[in-house]
């Protein structure tokens, strides 16, 4: 039998690479039409754009997982022919290019919680995320576009491969010369693809040169970005300006500064906190923040209590639950690619609210029904400063608990767990601060049996979590009304981030991370509806002056308080790559000034673009040096 000729070995390198820059691009398509209602591609120049930009990452991506296999195909030896030593170098190429398309596949399905590309956090996040095995079988099945995609594309690719092959050389000839140059250029060829250019190596945010910084996860890709957090550091110093000017711009940026409220001491009460820390809520599930017709309001109780309360603008800092109770109870803002609670930076010495509230003689606790050491929420809070941390075992060990309250995944439903933080909370002397996570409204979104068929199905199952945590609240505030310590509490509801972003007004800079922040005192029954935007952060600081303890003490922290600051307001958030502030338009309530600083490229008002940046290198200078 003939044999088969092949191809020449340098045509067959190029299609190898060829084939492994389009796996990777096919990937790219299926997470964009997969994620559609997140993007906003504003025209054909970004069209353009994304595409080139996509071809510069997908070089410098294909090359630094394929750097491997192509030195070995390129050395000039004729061991290359050799049989054994062709199949180690086709592993070298199938794993990596493999490699490749299983994270951007994953975050096909992931991203719409975080809108972040993954990093080398997901290897940490892994051992600390509760029962991962037991969330297997439903992530195949709700999020089967995550694995059948990829797997079409891996046939697609293994096939086509295996109709490659190179031509065994006429060993009569000399090609020695030939194949030094070849070696010479494609290395060389090789080192600036993995650089990204000749000047200087790729930057993880010069995706944002390709398109607006909000869609620059359409550029770079996650097995690319997991790389090279691996061998970055978390954070680095920035020198937008010199280091006075910075302090003094961040500390006197805003339209007023934050002394303008002066405190006595006559005013330092001894109330009671009660914070409820909602799961995935977002602004979008709610009436009394959507008072169109057509809105899906999953929150009745909620609305009825905003009618007594003073709502606030919410925003969280963050679109993960570690982020968002590190920024409340601490003041600090997620601005890098990792948790702060998961980084290099996790022991430094930063001030938590439960610490300081401690100091004025109140007792302290955290109750969440998850997994105990889920996300490591138990460590983080005894970092902080809270005197107990209960989960689910502790709440599987009270008398009240039942088998049928468990989910099957996550923890405890919110309904009975939220009635054993009211009974717990009933044998506390005062004063006290009891923070509440919720745990229901979270993928796979169950409802207790007893439940089902209660609440309505919507446009995503999370709107009918929403609406039975919604009444769980209901009946908790029922509980808590007939307890004695009931009138003298503040309670503060807010989300840990923000929901799904179901409708174009939720997913833009100024949608992404909206959540209720809301503050509801017994003893007052006049409603306040305040177009202050109140960041996470910005709790820390409030609390303390709500119980007027601002003229004892200095919060740590990025926040301002609200009662100093009650018409102007901002929120700091990480995206991929990118800062963003959204702030208060004092000559317009109703807009808000958007400012974005990628790399280079900065969008948005002067003043803001500098306020933004001495934020920035505050931050990083803080954080790295132990300044907190």
């Amino acid at each position: 039998m003939q044999k088969k000729k092949g191809i020449k070995i340098y045509v067959y390198l190029l299609l190898k690479g060829l084939l492994a820059c389009g796996v990777l691009a096919a990937a790219q398509l299926v997470f964009y039409l997969f994620n559609l209602r997140i993007f906003h591609i504003s025209g054909l120049s970004e069209v353009a754009g994304i595409l080139l930009g996509n071809i510069w990452f997908g070089a410098a991506t294909v090359a630094t997982f394929l750097a491997p296999y192509y030195l070995m195909m390129l050395l000039p030896f004729d061991f290359r022919w050799k049989r054994w030593y062709r199949t180690v170098a086709e592993v070298l190429y199938i794993v990596p290019v493999l490699l490749i398309l299983i994270p951007r596949g994953a975050n096909t399905a992931y991203y719409q919680y975080t809108y972040r590309l993954l990093s080398d956090e997901i290897f940490s996040y892994l051992g600390i995320s509760g029962q991962m095995g037991s969330l297997a079988p439903h992530f195949a099945v709700d999020y089967w576009y995550a694995w059948v995609m990829p797997l079409v594309i891996a046939v697609i690719f293994l096939f086509v491969n295996s109709r490659l092959h190179f031509r065994d050389r006429n060993k009569f000839f000399n090609h020695l010369p030939k194949d030094i140059i070849a070696f010479l250029i494609g290395t060389g060829v090789l080192v600036l693809m993995a650089r990204g250019g000749v000047t200087r190596p790729i930057q993880l945010e010069d995706a944002g040169r390709w398109c607006q910084p909000k869609n620059s996860a359409l550029v770079n890709n996650d097995a690319y970005n997991i790389f090279r957090t691996c061998f970055t550091p978390d954070l680095e110093e920035k020198e937008y300006m010199g280091a006075n000017e910075a302090a003094k711009v961040f500390r006197y940026g805003s339209p007023s500064t934050a002394d303008s409220l002066l405190l006595s001491s006559d005013s330092i009460q001894q109330r009671n906190v009660v914070l409820i820390v909602l799961e995935s809520f977002g602004q979008e599930f709610m009436g009394c923040y959507n008072t169109q017709e057509d809105a899906d309001t999953r929150t009745p109780f909620l609305d009825s209590l905003a009618k007594h309360s003073t709502l606030y603008d919410g925003r969280s800092n963050g679109k993960k639950s570690i982020e968002g109770i590190t920024a409340i109870n601490t003041g600090i803002p997620n601005l890098m690619s990792i948790p702060l609670t998961n980084s290099a930076y996790s022991d430094d010495d930063f001030t938590g609210l439960p610490a300081m509230l401690k100091k004025h003689g109140y007792r302290t606790a955290f109750f969440h029904g998850s997994y105990n050491g889920v996300m490591d929420f138990d460590r983080t809070c005894k970092k902080i400063g809270f005197d107990e941390y209960l989960g689910m075992d502790e709440y599987n060990a009270d008398e009240m608990s039942k088998e049928s309250d468990y989910d099957g995944v996550w923890g405890i439903f919110d309904e009975p767990f939220l009635q054993y933080t009211a009974k717990r909370i009933g044998t506390y002397s005062e004063p006290f601060m009891a923070e509440i996570f919720t745990v229901t409204s979270h993928h796979p979104f169950p409802i207790p049996e007893e439940h089902k068929g209660e609440f309505k199905e919507g446009r995503h199952p999370i709107l009918k979590c929403v609406e039975y945590t919604d009444y769980a609240l209901r009946r908790f505030f029922a509980t808590a009304k007939e307890q004695p310590w009931y009138e003298n509490t503040l309670f503060i509801i807010c989300g840990d981030h923000s929901g799904h972003g179901l409708t174009p007004e939720y997913n833009d800079y100024d949608g992404w991370y909206r959540i209720p922040m809301m503050v509801f005192d017994p003893q007052q029954d006049s409603a306040v509806r305040s177009t202050r935007i109140m960041q996470q952060i910005d709790l820390f600081p409030t609390l303390v002056d709500m119980l007027g303890l601002g003229c004892k003490e200095t919060v740590p922290g990025f926040g301002e308080s609200a009662l100093r600051q009650p018409e102007f307001g901002r929120q700091v958030y990480y995206g991929n790559g990118y800062h963003v502030m959204v702030s208060n338009n004092n000559e317009t309530p109703s807009r808000h000034n958007i400012t974005v600083i990628m790399g280079n490229r900065a969008i948005g008002k002067y003043d803001d673009i500098k306020y933004l940046k001495a934020l920035i290198q505050q931050y990083n200078y803080r954080i790295i040096n132990n300044k907190l």
